[in-house]
């Protein structure tokens, strides 16, 4: 009689330590109780990625107005042969709209009214032309052939207006001369505006114009 007692207790303990086994191992996952008795188990919110910042001169990431730029790019000899060259190029003031385009009248009589949609922009520029490998071979650069004026739509007017300025920033130099002039285009009305340069290499610098 004593030993059915004793192995009845032993079953009993046995069943017990199963029993508590099976309720800690149910509670390993995390849940987190939502509305009324529903249970979802809790996720890890991922952390937000950092945007990349674009280059410094792109459409994006502008030059800021009157930071002066340091622009590499190539000049090239008779033969085709290229030499790198630095230049710093500075947007230094901005008049747009009626006060540019009579200020434009005065540089040159024929300078025509603005198109429907669109005002003037001049823009007073300095370069100065910092190293060149070559102390031989000249640096062009040209306010019509190298600038647009880019409108924040994305607009860049392409009619048969074009300004001229007084003195029109236009120039040949050699290494350690530099200059200043205005450069004139067409903006959208009421919209910011960007200057692109156009290197004489591939690629492109922009300028903020406010």
């Amino acid at each position: 009689m004593i030993l059915k007692k004793t192995i009845g207790l032993l079953i009993s303990s046995v069943v017990s330590i199963g029993l508590l086994a099976a309720c800690s191992q149910e509670t390993e996952k995390v849940f987190v109780k939502e509305e009324g008795t529903k249970q979802k188990e809790e996720k890890q919110t991922p952390k937000p990625v950092a945007k990349k910042e674009s280059p410094l001169g792109t459409r994006s990431n502008p030059i800021p107005f009157q930071k002066t730029a340091t622009i590499e790019d190539d000049i090239y000899d008779d033969n085709g042969d290229s030499y790198p060259i630095k230049f710093d190029l500075t947007m230094e003031e901005i008049i747009r709209g009626e006060q540019a385009y009579q200020m434009l009248k005065k540089m040159n009589e024929f300078n025509e009214a603005p198109p429907e949609g669109y005002e003037y922009m001049i823009v007073k520029s300095k370069v100065k032309f910092v190293e060149s490998e070559t102390k031989d071979l000249a640096f062009n650069i040209d306010g019509i052939v190298n600038f647009a004026v880019v409108s924040e739509s994305g607009d860049i007017y392409s009619g048969d207006i074009t300004p001229s300025t007084e003195p029109e920033f236009s120039f040949e130099m050699y290494v350690g001369n530099e200059k200043e002039g205005y450069i004139a285009g067409l903006v959208k009305k009421d919209e910011k505006a960007q200057l692109r340069y156009q290197k004489n290499l591939d690629g492109e610098v922009f300028f903020n114009l406010q």
